[in-house]
């Protein structure tokens, strides 16, 4: 390793002098060595000498020399990206007004939570309007905690909306825009049976009662409203074309009787409920600009065109953007409500915000910060081709932001008990931060003689091995068993390095809930019960952590990642 940091440390120094005139500085090349290898931040003791000597060697070399070298070294990855920001939007003519129209049928996933910011973001670029809309028009699907649930987790990535909507509220509008459309010769009623309505579109058949009279359809139409037909008994469709290419646009569906189960929010007060391109269209027919979204929703877009011509509504722009497919090694439950639901019902997860779920609300309560998210997706944008995402990724952005901030604890999983024999008196002064001496430090006290700590199982050395407890000083194992015995080795920097927790009165108990549904048991440092419920901190070498809960006798982590 040492030659490694010494050739990474005079690529740097080479840089650094040339750029100030033939002299490098230690502490600039320390910075940028550890930059790129941010791993060795917890080693920084030991590669200070390493650095000290390729910087006295590039010193040692003429500027025209130092010059010539660089040409050997790649900086590339060096320089910072330039931050392009999103694309503007097409057409873009007075207010813009965009909106997120989630279905509150669960909680929101990262493929959501992009729909969202982006035309949250989009809004903000341009000083527009932000509009929350709940799609909830099909009574059988939303849950009344759901409503909340979404509300909640786009205020904490930062989301804030001009205006709501909720489409259940709004079903009078809908009557009234389905009799105009009715008036116009653009709907009618079908009393075909769902299987005659199946067969009719696959032989592009038209439906018998497509040609019906205006004043047929419109008395139809109130005998829906007033209960004379049964769920399934009757429907009204759009008029376009029975033998369309596309079998989405033969006379699709637009409103259906729904007397089986209640809504949520409004109970039986209606039974006659538009389909989602009726509802969407005539929404965002009245005012909204730019629609973003998925292009899972292309077809549904000539359907809404359609309606809105015939209705008179404005047609917004669409914006489609491809699917986000992450790839999440750690995580026991597919992306995906179905998927999340069916493992809640199963009893396999706790909830929505279960660690081994791909929601918005697991990520944050894992630690990805609601910061990371918003850049995450600034990055992928609007593109319209399919992105692959490994979870590493968006774990690459938040560990950045986290390593800067966050405070360091020792954790031992499955501790044994490690009892050291001829050790002098010792302080072990840890610092919460390498780099924050403000954040203060740990101070641990050990007297003379016999020094006892936990270590973990999995770092359970040989007998007759010698390696280092961090911070503290070297050891010699003697034997190894239940409780390991090892003699003091002196305090040069040597040796594999180990985490400790001091055996001090009762040790704190801790778990650790990883997304694969493995749960760490072990013991954390005593200063650890400072911690509060919502802090995220670094488990040194093992993982970036947030506190789930605090109980004085054990504390529970949700993992984030390494």
């Amino acid at each position: 390793m040492e030659r490694e940091v010494y050739e990474l440390a005079y690529k740097h120094a080479l840089k650094n002098a040339v750029e100030h005139g033939g002299k490098a500085s230690v502490g600039a090349v320390m910075g940028k060595v550890l930059v790129e290898r941010p791993d060795l931040k917890e080693k920084a003791k030991e590669i200070i000498p390493v650095i000290k000597k390729a910087v006295e060697d590039v010193n040692a070399l003429p500027l025209a020399r130092q010059k010539e070298e660089m040409e050997n070294y790649d900086y590339s990855s060096l320089r910072k990206r330039e931050k392009k920001g999103l694309p503007e939007l097409p057409n873009v003519r007075g207010k813009v007004v965009t909106r997120f129209s989630p279905e509150p049928g669960g909680y929101i996933h990262l493929g959501n939570l992009r729909s969202a910011l982006v035309s949250y973001l989009y809004a903000e670029k341009y000083g527009g309007q932000f509009i929350l809309r709940f799609e909830d028009t099909n009574p059988a699907k939303p849950k009344l905690p759901y409503y909340d649930a979404i509300r909640e987790d786009l205020r904490a990535v930062g989301i804030e909306w001009d205006k709501e909507v909720i489409e259940s509220d709004r079903m009078d509008i809908y009557y009234g825009y389905a009799r105009k459309l009715i008036e116009s010769g653009g709907g009618y009623v079908c009393t075909c049976s769902a299987e005659e309505m199946r067969r009719k579109r696959a032989e592009k058949e038209g439906c018998i009662h497509r040609n019906n009279a205006v004043e047929e359809n419109l008395e139809l139409w109130d005998s829906m409203l007033e209960g004379a037909f049964g769920e399934g008994e009757a429907v009204l469709r759009l008029k376009i074309d029975p033998s369309h290419p596309n079998p989405a646009l033969r006379d699709p569906v637009l409103f259906r009787i729904v007397t089986s189960v209640p809504h949520p929010r409004t109970g039986y007060r209606y039974h006659v409920y538009p389909l989602y391109n009726f509802a969407c269209a005539v929404e965002d027919g009245l005012g909204v600009t730019h629609v973003l979204r998925g292009k899972e929703h292309q077809a549904n877009g000539k359907i809404q065109r359609v309606i809105q011509r015939i209705l008179g509504l404005a047609t917004p722009e669409y914006v489609h953007f491809g699917r986000i497919n992450v790839e999440d090694k750690d995580s026991s439950v597919p992306m995906g409500k179905r998927y999340i639901r069916q493992a809640l019902r199963e009893g396999i997860i706790e909830g929505w915000g279960d660690v081994r779920v791909p929601t918005v609300r697991s990520l944050l309560n894992r630690g990805i910060l609601p910061e990371t998210l918003r850049e995450f997706i600034e990055e992928i944008g609007p593109k319209k081709s399919d992105i692959h995402v490994d979870m590493e990724h968006i774990y690459g952005i938040n560990r950045k932001k986290l390593d800067e901030r966050a405070k360091r604890y020792f954790f031992v999983e499955e501790p044994v008990e490690l009892i050291v024999e001829g050790a002098p008196e010792v302080e072990a002064r840890l610092p919460y931060h390498p780099n924050h001496l403000d954040y203060g430090e740990r101070v641990y006290r050990f007297r003379e003689g016999e020094h006892r700590v936990y270590i973990s199982k999995k770092d359970l050395p040989e007998p007759g091995e010698e390696v280092r407890l961090m911070s503290l000083y070297n050891i010699r194992v003697e034997e190894t068993g239940e409780t390991v015995k090892a003699r003091y080795a002196g305090d040069e920097l040597r040796g594999k390095k180990i985490q400790w927790v001091p055996v001090i009165a009762d040790a704190i108990d801790a778990e650790v809930l990883h997304p694969s549904g493995r749960k760490m048991l072990g013991v954390i440092e005593w200063y650890a019960q400072e911690l509060r419920e919502g802090d995220i901190v670094q488990l040194e070498r093992v993982c970036f952590a947030r506190v789930r809960s605090n109980q004085g006798e054990k504390i529970t982590f949700y993992w984030a990642h390494r």
